[in-house]
C-alpha cells in the first residue's frame, strides 16, 4: 500500500468532498458565481431605473416624456485564494488509506478558501448598518426594508449568522407583545417555551412566515458573526434566475467573478507526493473576485444580542 498521494492535478476530487456542514457557504446564493476565461476584464451590469411619475394631459402631436434606461461598466480582476495542508506518511497509516487521507487534506484546504470567499461576500451583505434590530418592532422595520428593495428583482432572503438567528428568535419568543403571534404561527400554541424547544430548522421557517420573506440563510457564525459582521442580519434581494448573466439585465446585488482555468470548473487542486521532507501535500485554490453591483440591494440591521 503507498502511503504516498497521487501527484499533479486532482480538481476531479472535489465532487466527491462535502465541506463545512451542516450549514455550508451561503454567500454564493446571494452573489452567484459568473465563470470567466480570464483573469481580469470588464463586465456590463444593470442597475435600478427610479420611478417617476406616469405623463399626463400629453398634446396631440407631442412625444412623451422619455426615462433613457442604460446599462453601467465595471472592470474586474480575480485574485488567488489559495491553501495548503499536510499528512506525513506515518499520519497516513493512522487514517487507514492514501485514498481516505486525500480526501481529509483537499477537504480541510478547500475550507479554507471557501471560507475566505464567504468571508469576502459577507462583507458586502453585512457591510452597512441601516437600522436596529429591536423585536417589538421588527415586523414593521422589516417591511420599511422590504419597501427599501423593492425596485430589485428576485427572492427576498433574510441572511445571518446562525447564532443571531437563534438570538432573534429568543428575543422575539421572549417579548410579550409579538412572543406569543410568533408561538402561534411556529407552533400553534401560544406557548413561547414551546418555540424555544423546537429544532433550528423550524426557528427558521417560522422566521420566514412571521416577517415574510422567501428564504432564512443561515451562515457559519466564524463568518457570519465574526468581527463587525457580529450581531447584524441583512434582507437581501437575491437573484433567483440561475442564470450567470443576469446581472446585464436585472439590477442584483452582485456575482462572484470565478476564473475557470479548465473550462469546467474553479477548483485548482494539486496532489503532491514529497519524499525529501516525507510528507503529502494538498494544495487548493480559486482565483474570485467578489463584484458588487447594486449595493442597495440589501439592507441591514444590527444590535442583535441574547
Amino acid at each position: 500500500m503507498s502511503f504516498y498521494t497521487e501527484e499533479g492535478d486532482r480538481s476531479a476530487i472535489q465532487s466527491e468532498i462535502e465541506v463545512n456542514l451542516p450549514e455550508g457557504y451561503i454567500g454564493t446564493k446571494m452573489m452567484p458565481v459568473t465563470t470567466v476565461a480570464e483573469k481580469a476584464g470588464s463586465a456590463a451590469y444593470a442597475t435600478v431605473t427610479a420611478d417617476s411619475t406616469a405623463q399626463t394631459g400629453r398634446s396631440a402631436g407631442v412625444a412623451p416624456t422619455a426615462t433613457q434606461i442604460s446599462n453601467s461598466a465595471k472592470t474586474w480582476a480575480c485574485t488567488e485564494i489559495i491553501d495548503r495542508a499536510a499528512i506525513t506518511p506515518d499520519e497516513v497509516k493512522q487514517i487507514g488509506s492514501i485514498e481516505a487521507a486525500d480526501k481529509i487534506g483537499f477537504r480541510w484546504a478547500m475550507r479554507q478558501v471557501l471560507a475566505a470567499r464567504e468571508a469576502l461576500i459577507a462583507d458586502v451583505v453585512l457591510g452597512t448598518a441601516d437600522d436596529t434590530f429591536d423585536a417589538a418592532k421588527l415586523r414593521t422595520d422589516t417591511q420599511t426594508a422590504m419597501d427599501a428593495l423593492r425596485l430589485y428583482p428576485g427572492k427576498t432572503c433574510l441572511a445571518a449568522s446562525t447564532f443571531v438567528l437563534k438570538a432573534m428568535v429568543q428575543n422575539i419568543a421572549g417579548d410579550s407583545n409579538i412572543g406569543p403571534a410568533f408561538a402561534r404561527i411556529v407552533t400553534g400554541t401560544n406557548a413561547a417555551d414551546a418555540v424555544l424547544g423546537l429544532s433550528f430548522k423550524a426557528w427558521a421557517a417560522g422566521l420566514a412566515l412571521f416577517l415574510g420573506v422567501d428564504e432564512v440563510l443561515a451562515g457559519d457564525d466564524a463568518v457570519w458573526n465574526a468581527g463587525a459582521r457580529a450581531g447584524k442580519f441583512s434582507l437581501v434581494k437575491v437573484d433567483d434566475t440561475n442564470d450567470p448573466l443576469s446581472h446585464k439585465y436585472n439590477p442584483v446585488l452582485g456575482k462572484t467573478i470565478t476564473f475557470i482555468p479548465d473550462g469546467t470548473q474553479g477548483w485548482e487542486l494539486s496532489g503532491v507526493a514529497d519524499r525529501t521532507l516525507i510528507n503529502n501535500f494538498y494544495d487548493a485554490k480559486m482565483w474570485i473576485d467578489v463584484e458588487t453591483y447594486n449595493a442597495a440591494a440589501v439592507y441591514t440591521f444590527d444590535g442583535v444580542s441574547v
